[in-house]
């Protein structure tokens, strides 16, 4: 057999071998009554320097839909101080559930509109609504992408919602950068988790690292584990 044939083929068992043990964790998982258990080292804590439950909002705007039979609708604020960047993202979002607030979060940045926004990535074509990237894990249950504004020097926040039809919670908060998506066979978002760093003479130092998130194919999100 040709020499560059076989390698050719090494290389593609090995790039399967790979993919085959490549290990994932679950984010979170969902029980059978529709109550979300989350899994706490998913869940970094923003970093905040002062009390925000005290900054003043400035309103901002909302988007109504539906998780099974329960009516959501998110609505944003953003404090005044921030004002200027409005037209951009939000500091915080609100979770109703049939009318009643059932969660908010909030961030000294903002989560940027993921088109339109301060995205450098245009999401458009994977979502109905600016605010967030939807991914339908099961009829009753909806994952809620959020993304971080980001700044130069860190990986924005990425934070991840789930509804169902008995609760909201938040399951994911780490500092990522989405980078791409793919819809099949399983939904999959490629992520960042280094910035890219060069030199004064424009020689990348430190290469960017990526991961994945993906749907498990059973109702829940699963993070690909990094080596060491």
């Amino acid at each position: 057999m040709n020499k560059l044939l076989i390698l050719a083929v090494l290389s593609i068992c090995t790039l399967f071998c790979n993919a085959q043990n490549a290990i994932y964790e679950d984010i979170f998982d969902v029980m059978a009554d529709g109550s979300i258990y989350k899994i706490y080292s998913m869940i970094d804590d923003f970093d905040a320097q002062t009390d925000l439950r005290n900054q003043k909002r400035k309103t901002g705007y909302s988007y109504d839909f539906k998780v099974g039979s329960a009516s959501y609708t998110l609505k944003t604020c953003i404090f005044q101080e921030w004002d200027e960047n409005e037209n951009e993202g939000f500091n915080v979002l609100s979770l109703y559930k049939n009318g009643r607030i059932e969660l908010e979060l909030m961030q000294p940045d903002i989560w940027t509109y993921v088109y339109s926004g301060g995205s450098a990535i245009d999401f458009r074509d994977y979502t109905d609504n600016q605010f967030f990237i939807p991914i339908k894990l099961s009829p009753i249950s909806l994952a809620m992408v959020f993304l971080g504004w980001p700044y130069g020097g860190d990986m924005p926040y990425m934070t991840i919602v789930v509804a169902t039809e008995k609760e909201a919670n938040i399951v994911f908060n780490k500092r990522m950068g989405l980078d791409s998506i793919k819809t099949y066979p399983l939904y999959t978002m490629k992520v960042q988790t280094v910035l890219e760093e060069y030199d004064s003479c424009g020689k990348l130092c430190t290469p960017p690292v990526f991961t994945e998130i993906k749907a498990s194919g059973y109702g829940t999100l699963q993070l690909k584990k990094q080596q060491q």
